[in-house]
């Protein structure tokens, strides 16, 4: 007998009330979300960094492609084919069990075929997600660090038991920002702009 998965609820129900999108003001709107020009602004940049590295004038170090590989012409080659191998992979399964005149769709197995096919991209996304967290975290480390050597700078040269030093998380709030942003942002800015023809 197969495993069957099931969902439970937690009977504690935590409300956190946020702010209406009528509730927000015209600077608070403008703090929040991209607006036309600036999401204008990033495609352009993601295209032109296709493009020098389509060129092969992409500088090592200067050009970050982090969640633009799909977007190559490589890597955009490579994408279809995956969807289209998944897909063939659940159809065919689809038609050997109509062909072997099962009463019963064996939901199972179609899942097994599917998850066969797209093991390579599953493994390599868990890959590249691996590398994103270790990145992130040594430069969170390494900002940590030079935090510390300021802070012990400061109480050795202003060493009065009255002084506050006050320690901005900016930048590590800027870092997985972006790490998200390049994550799944770029994708959405790319797949919005894709059809358009834009001048760099």
């Amino acid at each position: 007998m197969p495993n069957t998965r099931r969902v439970t609820i937690n009977p504690t129900v935590k409300v956190h009330e946020v702010l209406t999108l009528y509730d927000y003001t015209a600077s608070e709107i403008s703090a929040t979300w991209y607006d036309e020009h600036e999401m204008d602004k990033i495609a352009r940049k993601c295209f032109k960094i296709l493009r020098k590295l389509e060129d092969g004038n992409a500088k090592s170090g200067k050009y970050c492609i982090r969640g633009l590989e799909t977007h190559t012409t490589l890597g955009s080659v490579s994408k279809r084919g995956n969807r289209e191998a998944a897909k063939t992979a659940v159809l065919e399964e689809q038609a050997r069990q109509w062909h072997a005149g099962n009463e019963e769709t064996d939901v199972q197995t179609i899942s097994d075929s599917y998850r066969c096919t797209t093991s390579s991209c599953q493994m390599w996304a868990q890959v590249v997600g691996s590398r994103d967290r270790q990145e992130v975290e040594a430069y969170l480390y390494d900002d940590d660090e030079e935090e510390e050597n300021e802070e012990d700078q400061v109480i050795l040269e202003k060493p009065a038991p009255s002084s506050t030093v006050v320690c901005s998380h900016s930048q590590e709030s800027t870092i997985v920002l972006r790490a998200a942003m390049t994550a799944s942002g770029i994708a959405t800015v790319l797949r919005y702009y894709r059809p358009m023809e834009l001048t760099m």
